[in-house]
């Protein structure tokens, strides 16, 4: 098994996710139709394996949902700045935005690095450098507050999954062969996301035939925001679960952030296997 020293003490950039399947734990089979969550009477009995997975960037790619998001809720909150955007323009932002996903963690930081690239499209390279202290530095120098951005971003989505839910949907789209593994894993799988419970409950029942994981479900720990502290958090409740703690089950956590990874690493979390996706 690929534990957390192992994984992390290559390199501190990007590495290939080492998928369960490789490890016999997420098992894609032919047998176990997709789209159901089987457990097997063993894995019922003691589980001797869990799974506590992020949502985005591990299962779904969100990119596209939220680069378009983030494009529109900027036009529509700097309407001066965007009026005269042309169609090239447009493109090279919703480029960059792809681009500077992997820094991202709050909604509301996409706008503000929409209108940075509609100004400056080099500041990409700036944005993947220091993120966190650029951000700081740009909402003070514009005078913008960050609660109000995020309020906007988070209208502008919940408009447009209101009033468009299939093509909403089809901005989310599951990384491929996930669907089939997380049917046939015969283990608890719990999720741990920054996103918002009801985003993520209905991808889940959506694209992954999860009719019982509602937006309170006790396996869904949803909106933990700042990610470095709240899935700490996250996973020690969960490794004190019956389910975790009585069965004395392997625990395995994916995520896509690396800075997420080491923060479980640091804090001391014990028995924890962590994972990091790179799609």
């Amino acid at each position: 098994m690929l534990n957390s020293m192992q994984l992390l003490k290559h390199r501190r950039t990007h590495h290939q996710l080492k998928t369960a399947a490789q490890h016999n734990h997420f098992a894609v089979s032919a047998a176990q139709p997709t789209g159901t969550h089987k457990m097997s009477t063993a894995a019922a009995a003691g589980p001797t394996d869990v799974f506590v997975l992020d949502f985005d960037g591990v299962l779904v790619d969100s990119e596209p949902e939220v680069s378009s998001s983030a494009y529109a809720a900027a036009r529509d909150y700097w309407p001066q700045r965007f009026s005269s955007v042309d169609a090239a323009q447009q493109q090279q932002v919703m480029d960059g935005l792809r681009r500077s996903r992997p820094v991202l963690v709050r909604g509301y930081e996409s706008m503000v690095m929409a209108r940075m690239l509609l100004e400056d499209p080099g500041s990409v390279n700036a944005i993947l450098a220091d993120w966190h202290p650029l951000l700081h530095h740009t909402l003070e120098r514009w005078g913008e507050d960050w609660e109000v951005l995020q309020a906007s971003f988070e209208q502008h989505r919940a408009t447009w999954l209101a009033s468009d839910r299939a093509g909403w949907l089809a901005r989310n789209q599951p990384y491929a062969g996930m669907v089939d593994a997380v049917a046939a894993c015969e283990y608890p799988i719990y999720f741990a996301s920054s996103k918002a419970a009801h985003r993520v409950s209905t991808l889940l029942q959506e694209h992954f035939s999860m009719s019982d994981l509602t937006q309170d479900s006790p396996r869904l720990f949803a909106s933990l925001l700042p990610p470095e502290q709240k899935k700490v958090e996250a996973l020690r409740a969960i490794a004190d679960r019956p389910v975790c703690r009585d069965s004395g089950a392997r625990l395995h956590f994916v995520d896509d952030r690396l800075d997420t990874l080491l923060a479980v690493q640091q804090a001391g979390l014990q028995g924890w296997n962590l994972y990091l996706a790179d799609w």
